[in-house]
């Protein structure tokens, strides 16, 4: 029990660092911009970010972002945030799909700030599978929390979900994910995160 409250520690602890960024920012975009399917769009780009990021280190996916997967990313991420806008609600296909998606893209990408124990999670992917998911999925957890949290404060408080509600909201949302299609497209997101995984490394 000790060793997922510390995994979802670790997780907390580098939310503010610049390299965890390239993976919070994007979702709380999508959360922002799936009026009507924030929890779950929430929920499933935790699971796909940490599905690929496990499976990265399992050696289970091996593509790299580079060359024409740039490209096809780019396309997909757009197409993500097209689908949470068009999602009428939870249990919507388009809701899960984006999110599912959106994570990936998400885990796939991500350059994590290693702590003690998402580095043995990382170094232990491949030879403990089942245990090391369950782990990840604690440790980003963590590290998504302003997602997860910003998805289930209108259940607690609904003037909350009123102001997530306007327009303003899923506009910015809508520019983000704009942002990060057209950067992913052009092959300038990788530099990004190399970028941002360097301001990391100086904390």
């Amino acid at each position: 029990m000790s060793t997922i409250f510390d995994t979802l520690t670790e997780g907390i602890g580098v939310i503010t660092w610049a390299c965890t960024l390239t993976a919070l920012v994007p979702g709380l975009a999508l959360v922002f911009v799936a009026r009507r399917a924030r929890l779950t769009v929430a929920l499933y780009y935790t699971a796909g970010a940490a599905f690929l990021a496990w499976a990265q280190a399992a050696g289970h996916w091996w593509v790299s972002a580079r060359g024409a997967a740039v490209v096809i990313a780019g396309v997909v991420a757009a197409g993500t945030y097209s689908a949470a806008w068009r999602a009428p609600g939870h249990s919507s296909p388009l809701a899960t799909g984006a999110g599912l998606v959106g994570g990936a893209l998400a885990g796939w990408l991500w350059r994590p700030c290693v702590g003690e124990l998402l580095g043995d999670i990382l170094n232990d992917a491949s030879t403990a599978g089942p245990r090391t998911l369950g782990l990840m999925f604690i440790y980003m957890v963590g590290v998504l929390l302003p997602l997860l949290l910003t998805a289930t404060a209108p259940y607690a408080v609904p003037a909350v979900g009123r102001l997530l509600d306007r327009m303003p909201f899923a506009i910015a949302g809508a520019m983000v994910g704009a942002a990060y299609a057209v950067a992913l497209a052009i092959g300038q997101y990788d530099d990004l995160i190399g970028e941002l995984y360097r301001i990391s490394s100086g904390n």
